[in-house]
This record gives structure tokens, C-alpha cells and sequence, in this order.
């Protein structure tokens, strides 16, 4: 565990300013700098960094942070990793609060984790490599060329994004891979536990697992190979074999090779935590707030290679949870792209729920019968994919067309039964009421246009589906209108004074603040409560400590005023918060003054002469109480 003092010295010497102007070009603005927002798409800059507290804060999509929230979202580190990240370069030398053995065994276990990063590193230069160089990669060649995707120049937009999949070939052999990895001096062992290398059932030694395939290497979202990803290609004739020099392997051509081999899980490629393409395409994702999620890694590289590069792929997997919440740390909606086939649409029935359980707006799009990405793209080209992306719904609709679908009037009463009470599952599992609601309109408009002959069933059970979800609420207590009136005014003088607290926390000691502070009420005058008490502790407090201590409701404001004060000057911080002040002290006896009279005229209207009186002397007190609070 990395000691406290140890981040805080990472953080008072990394300059945000810095750090962020290495990937965003900031121009000063009063106590600010401004730029375009890294993480959305944007024209007119309305993302500000504050040097002096060391934070930042998008107007526009709401992204905040500190130096370490930074790098965690733009290098997709932990927050460990961002620690060690900005140590490194600070030149600050990270000690591990623990034991020198414990230190001693963590520091072991990450240099042996780092040597397998090393073999895939190895493993994809060296495929590489052969795509440039083997005799038979043209079999490679040719499958990219049959996908259209072909470089005119070295610096072309296919090149890149092929050089960006690393992708090579694996060549028509036992132990061409074994041989190179021993060669450069590594561990055939290692190679074999990240699933490179195969144990022979007899005899001893290894074979190679990628044996004549076009293949993708498979990143994490720090861009450190973890796996591979290898495609069948045509099997070589005789004639070639021999004209190559190249013995035939002698493999059963009965069968067909498995389409594709991916690698088995290893300690640093866990499935179900990785989603390909999605270190190349975390850029995009937060440009276009988007992220299309298609089935193959063909797909991926293809629709790359045309421009749209917003997209990603679960890797020999269904999509899952854990897909689900690294796509939203990017983009918050997945427009899924799936095959039209019965397998692919299980997959998007079965990708609701983690998507729904981490908060992605799930949305489909409908491909032509029988087509994929890959296919639609070479044929309409990249704005023939876009109108399918532009036409896509929302995922709780999808299913809903296909239990209502066509074939719902051919089918008999039991059937249909059984149908409307699967739509109506469906509406009960969605939690947001806005999705629930616009997606009954969408069973009822269906409904209407099949001609259900039960529509009285279906909405009976839409009935008893609200009733589960919105049992009845106690009323609410009815506010004056005296209230209703002063409340959205009080609170927007309340939040000014937070703001210029915010802007200059000296202004919390003053006598005006702690005389004024007692008008403050509800979650203002907690948050002022709370940043007293944590600059009398800490005058340096980091930012995030001071939000971490805030009323949630408060944290939007507080963060876009932390990044960017209102006020160059505490003086005049301090002329608008005495102006605030005064108005807040108006306002609240106003509204004491309206209750007061709202008060003797229920009494008046009840006929009760004693209550009336008794209210009269009370309202007489408070005069006196409040005409002395004025002349202070």
C-alpha cells in the first residue's frame, strides 16, 4: 500500500496545468486555463484546469478531477497505477507502506507479471514481422485484401489501423514461434502460460498454438499485449509447400481449422475484463459519446480502417458485466451491432442486464439479413453504417418488436398469451421510469398496429406492472405559496454564497460569514459547515477532499467552481458574498413574516379566539426579535 504522505507529494508535484497541456491546448482565463474537453466532442472550449487547486472541470460533459482522476481516464490506469505513472514522472521514488518482505514478494510478482507482457510483446513483433517477410504470408496478405483493406502508403489510414492491431502472421509451422522465443532468450514455460506454446502429449517440448493465421494481437487499455487472436487462412497447396522449401504440417484437412483460435485465459488476459479495440478506440468513444459493440475482431479492424473508429468487440465471449463498466468509464451509450442471426440476437437479449446493472443506455442496431459490419461497410461504404447506426433503438424497444413481431397474429391464443406476458416482464425489469413509460407506449402503438385481439389483457397487465413499481406515496406536505415563491430565490443566493466561499475559503473566518452563515439552510448551509471545518484543519486541503466531505447535490456546483472561480480578487468575492448576505436575511424573514400571516388567517377561518391570540403575541415577539436583528 502506497503511504498517504507519499500521493500527496506526487500531487503538489505534478502541475495539472502541465500535465493536461501535454494532451490539451490550454490558453489562460483569469484564475483558469481553458481548452477543448478531451473527454467529449466539442468546438467552443468549456473545459477549465485550476493550477491553483489542482482540478479540472468540463462545463459541457460534467468530467472533473485531479491529476489522478486524469490519467486514470485518458491512460485507463488504476488509481495505483496513476500514483506510480505521475511518481515516475516527478522523478519521486514510490515506497510501499509495507514490510521489506511483503515489498520484497510484490515487487517479484510484478516483474514476473512484466515478463509476460514481454512474450506477447515478443510474440507480436515477431508476427509482424513475418507478415512482411514470410514466404507464405501472402495467404494473410490476401484475406486483408479481400476485406478491402489494402495501404496505398505507408501513412495511410488502413496502414495505421493495422499497425495499431499489430496485426501479422503466424507461420505454416510446428515451432517457428518456439524457436524464435528461445532464440531471444525466453522462457518456453513462460510462453506456455500465456498460451503461446502448446505441451506436446508425448515425446516432450512444445508447439506452436498459432499455426498459418492472419493474427490480431489482443491489448489492455494501457496498450500491453495480453492475448492474441488468429484466423484461419486458406490451407497451402502442395506445389507452394514445396516451391516455399516448406514441409507440410500433415494435419487432418477432413475437417476444417476453427475459424478462429483466441488465446486461453492466462494471470494477465481474463476474458471476461477485456474488450477489444478498446485502447485504440477510447479517444473516439469520448468524442462521440458512443461506443458501437460488434461480435468480431474483423469487424472492428474493418470498420477502423473506414473512419469509425468508436468501436469495439467482446472477444470469443457475451458481453459482460465487467465490458459493460469499462465501456462506460469512455462513452455512456453502446449501440449494439450484432449479427441478425439466432445467435446474435441472444447475445443482445443477453447483454440487457450488464448493461443495465452498469448504467450503459443500451440501444441496436439492425443490420441487413445475413450481413455484418464488415460486410455493410465494404458495401455501402463508412456513411452506409452510420444510417444504421443513426436508425438505432433503444434496446428495451428491440425486444419488445420481437415478442410482437409478424409471426405474433399467426400464432394461437396461447402463444400470444404467453407473448404479452414476456412484454410485460420485460416492462416490470426496467428500473428508470422514463425507459419504462416510453417503452409501454411503444408495446401499445405495436399492439394497435398487429390488432391484438386481448389489448384489454395486455393493458390490464401493464396496470398491475404500474402498481407493482409505483405503489401509492404518502402526499407530500403542501407548501405556502409564499414558499414556493421565496425557494427557488433563496437557493440561488445560498449557492452564490457557496461559490464565494469557494472561490477564497479565507472568507469563512470573517465576522460577516460567521454572523451570516446562521441564515444559510438545508444542504448550503452543511456544505459552508463542512468546508469550515476542513480549512481550519487543513488550509491546503486537496480538492477532491474538500468534495469528498460536500452533500452530493452539491458536487456539480462546487467542482465547476473549484476549476473556475467567478472572482480574480477576494475583494470583490467579498463584496458580493456581504451583497448575498443581506439578501438571504431578507428573504428569510419575509418568509417568516408570509407564514406568520398565513398562520392567523387559518386560525381567523377555524374560530378559535384563543389560538389567534396566542399566535398574535408570538408574531408580536418575533417583531421585536427581528427589529432588533435589523438595526444590527
Amino acid at each position: 500500500m502506497i503511504g498517504q504522505d507519499t500521493i500527496e507529494r506526487v500531487r503538489r508535484q505534478t502541475g495539472i496545468v502541465s500535465l493536461v497541456g501535454e494532451s490539451v491546448k490550454l490558453q489562460r482565463r483569469g484564475r483558469s486555463f481553458v481548452g477543448l474537453c478531451p473527454f467529449h466532442k466539442e468546438k467552443t472550449p468549456s473545459f477549465h484546469v485550476n493550477e491553483e487547486r489542482g482540478f479540472y472541470h468540463c462545463f459541457g460533459c460534467a468530467a472533473s478531477g485531479d491529476v489522478f482522476r486524469f490519467v486514470m481516464e485518458t491512460e485507463g490506469l488504476s488509481f495505483v497505477e496513476a500514483i506510480r505513472r505521475l511518481a515516475d514522472r516527478s522523478g519521486i521514488e514510490v515506497r510501499d507502506d509495507v514490510s521489506s518482505d511483503e515489498l520484497k514478494r510484490q515487487s517479484e510478482a510484478r516483474r514476473r507479471q512484466q515478463d509476460l507482457y514481454d512474450i506477447g510483446q515478443s510474440a507480436a513483433v515477431y508476427f509482424e514481422r513475418m507478415l512482411r517477410e514470410h514466404p507464405l504470408a501472402g495467404f494473410a496478405r490476401r484475406e486483408l485484401e479481400r476485406r478491402g483493406l489494402v495501404s496505398t502508403s505507408a501513412t495511410d489510414l488502413v496502414a495505421d489501423t493495422l499497425q495499431s492491431f499489430r496485426v501479422g502472421y503466424a507461420p505454416y509451422a510446428w515451432g517457428a514461434l518456439a524457436d524464435h522465443l528461445r532464440a531471444v532468450g525466453i522462457s518456453v514455460r513462460a510462453a506456455e502460460a500465456v498460451g503461446l506454446l502448446v505441451p506436446k502429449k508425448s515425446g516432450g517440448g512444445h508447439y506452436d498454438r498459432f499455426r498459418h493465421r492472419l493474427m490480431f494481437a489482443v491489448v489492455d487499455l494501457q496498450g500491453r499485449v495480453v492475448g492474441f487472436s488468429g484466423r484461419a487462412l486458406d490451407e497451402p497447396e502442395a506445389e507452394t509447400l514445396r516451391a516455399a522449401g516448406i514441409e507440410a504440417l500433415g494435419t487432418d484437412r477432413s475437417e476444417p481449422p476453427a475459424k478462429y483460435v483466441n488465446s486461453p485465459e492466462s494471470s494477465i488476459y481474463k476474458k471476461r475484463e477485456i474488450v477489444f479495440g478498446l485502447h485504440q478506440a477510447r479517444q473516439a468513444l469520448r468524442t462521440e459519446n458512443e461506443c458501437v459493440v460488434v461480435e468480431g475482431n474483423f469487424d472492428v479492424v474493418s470498420l477502423h480502417a473506414r473512419g469509425i473508429k468508436n468501436v469495439v468487440a467482446p472477444l470469443g465471449t457475451a458481453f459482460t458485466l465487467e465490458q459493460a463498466r469499462l465501456v462506460k468509464r469512455f462513452a455512456p451509450t453502446a449501440v449494439l451491432l450484432f449479427d441478425g442471426d439466432a445467435a446474435g440476437q441472444r447475445a443482445i437479449a443477453a447483454a440487457r442486464e450488464p448493461c443495465r446493472t452498469a448504467g450503459l443506455n443500451a440501444k441496436v442496431g439492425s443490420l441487413p439479413d445475413g450481413t455484418d459490419p464488415d460486410d455493410l461497410v465494404r458495401e455501402h461504404g463508412a456513411e452506409g453504417l452510420r444510417r444504421v447506426l443513426s436508425g438505432a433503438r433503444g434496446l428495451l424497444e428491440f425486444l419488445i418488436e420481437r415478442k410482437l413481431d409478424g409471426s405474433f397474429s399467426a400464432s394461437d391464443a396461447r402463444a400470444q398469451a404467453d407473448r404479452i406476458r414476456e412484454v410485460t416482464e420485460l416492462l416490470a425489469s426496467e428500473d428508470d421510469p422514463t425507459v419504462r413509460g416510453m417503452a409501454q407506449q411503444h408495446a401499445d402503438r405495436i399492439a394497435e398496429r398487429l390488432g391484438i385481439s386481448d389489448a384489454q389483457t395486455f393493458r390490464a397487465l401493464r396496470a398491475q406492472v404500474d402498481r407493482a413499481l409505483r405503489p401509492d406515496r404518502a402526499e407530500a406536505p403542501v407548501q405556502s405559496r409564499a414558499h414556493a415563491r421565496t425557494t427557488p430565490l433563496k437557493d440561488g443566493v445560498g449557492l452564490a454564497i457557496l461559490g464565494a466561499f469557494l472561490d477564497y475559503p479565507e472568507l469563512l473566518a470573517t465576522e460577516e460569514a460567521v454572523t451570516g452563515a446562521a441564515w444559510l439552510s438545508g444542504e448550503v448551509a452543511l456544505s459552508v459547515a463542512a468546508l469550515r471545518q476542513i480549512y481550519e484543519s487543513d488550509p491546503a486541503a486537496a480538492t477532491e477532499v474538500v468534495l469528498a466531505k460536500l452533500p452530493a447535490s452539491i458536487h456539480p456546483f462546487a467542482a465547476s467552481r473549484l476549476a473556475a472561480p467567478r472572482h480574480e480578487r477576494i475583494e470583490d468575492a467579498k463584496s458580493e458574498l456581504l451583497e448575498n448576505l443581506g439578501k438571504l436575511k431578507r428573504l428569510e424573514l419575509r418568509r417568516q413574516k408570509n407564514e406568520a400571516v398565513s398562520e392567523l388567517e387559518r386560525a381567523a377561518q377555524s374560530g378559535d379566539v384563543e389560538q389567534e391570540d396566542a399566535l398574535l403575541r408570538e408574531q408580536m415577539r418575533r417583531a421585536r426579535e427581528r427589529h432588533g436583528l435589523e438595526e444590527r
